[in-house]
């Protein structure tokens, strides 16, 4: 019988005991990790407009209330933060298996450190730099057709269709997307616990995991909504204490939908290693269940 709701948070409350510095503090070096990047994109992208003709008397384009003698260090400037976010976008897409990885070490009873956030960069790190890419091209073709149809509608005019159509296919993406969060919630937790497993491997295993599962984590999930609430009015700092308790719960939930194996207990067999016991003679039935009732 699958563990319900209240279960798998008393599990996780139970493992996060004693061990919520260590979660928290994994969390902390996440987002450490993360503004950093951050800054060093905005601190870079300064440095190239200013290199790259930051003019304030002559007229040009305008961005952050400075003007440009051309377009040139303007497009210099959208290429390299484009490139930085990338770079950023793989980095977070690294660390959070790592992130996976420390919850379910601390969910597992096993040994669990800060640093674990740093796991995927020694266990095939390629495949989730891969599975990020593939996450990213997808996201884009995703949002192409919009893109395309807009600068059609504000060369053409017609932004009745436009709306039309960008209202209609956000619908569509949307019922896609909780679909696909219904269904594949388990990837990740897949490849932490295997990364030998393949990325079609584990989609195959989630879909086959969700079966039968889907409204039951839409239940847990909704479940901490108004804990995400208080941490956001909190400014975020009760989300400190908060994203150890949701994702132990998941980790608990993943783990609660992998097979079960019944252990059957025979009845009480004769043991042939007990005193007294003597080697039958040749040509001798022996009753393996003495105790049982013979009719």
């Amino acid at each position: 019988m699958r563990a319900d709701r209240a279960e798998l948070k008393r599990r996780a409350r139970q493992a996060l005991k004693g061990n919520y510095g260590t979660a928290i503090g994994g969390l902390i070096l996440f987002y450490i990790v993360y503004w950093v990047l951050a800054m060093a994109v905005e601190v870079v992208g300064v440095i190239v407009v200013m290199v790259g003709g930051l003019s304030a008397i002559s007229v040009g384009e305008t961005y952050y209330g400075m003007e440009f003698d051309s377009m040139a260090p303007v497009a210099l400037m959208i290429v390299l933060w484009a490139v930085m976010y990338l770079v950023i976008g793989l980095v977070m897409y690294i660390m959070v298996p790592g992130l996976m990885r420390l919850f379910m070490n601390i969910c597992k009873g096993e040994t669990a450190k800060t640093t674990d956030i740093f796991w995927a960069l020694q266990n095939k790190p390629m495949k989730f730099v891969g599975i990020s890419l593939g996450f990213s091209l997808l996201l884009f073709v995703c949002s192409l057709p919009t893109m395309i149809l807009s600068f059609a509608g504000t060369v053409t005019g017609d932004t009745m269709f436009v709306g039309i159509f960008v209202l209609v296919y956000t619908l569509v993406l949307m019922g896609f997307s909780i679909y696909a969060s219904l269904t594949f919630p388990m990837f990740f937790y897949i490849l932490v616990e295997d990364p030998k497993k393949s990325w079609i491997q584990a989609l195959a295993e989630s879909r086959r995991m969700m079966i039968g599962n889907r409204l039951r984590f839409l239940g847990l999930s909704f479940s901490f909504l108004g804990w995400m609430i208080l941490g956001m009015m909190s400014f975020g700092l009760g989300m400190l204490w908060l994203m150890p308790y949701i994702s132990c719960t998941t980790i608990f939930f993943y783990l609660d939908l992998q097979p079960q194996i019944e252990t059957i207990s025979p009845q009480t067999a004769w043991n042939p290693y007990v005193e007294g016991y003597e080697e039958p003679r040749q040509g001798e039935i022996v009753d393996f269940y003495p105790d049982r009732d013979n009719k």
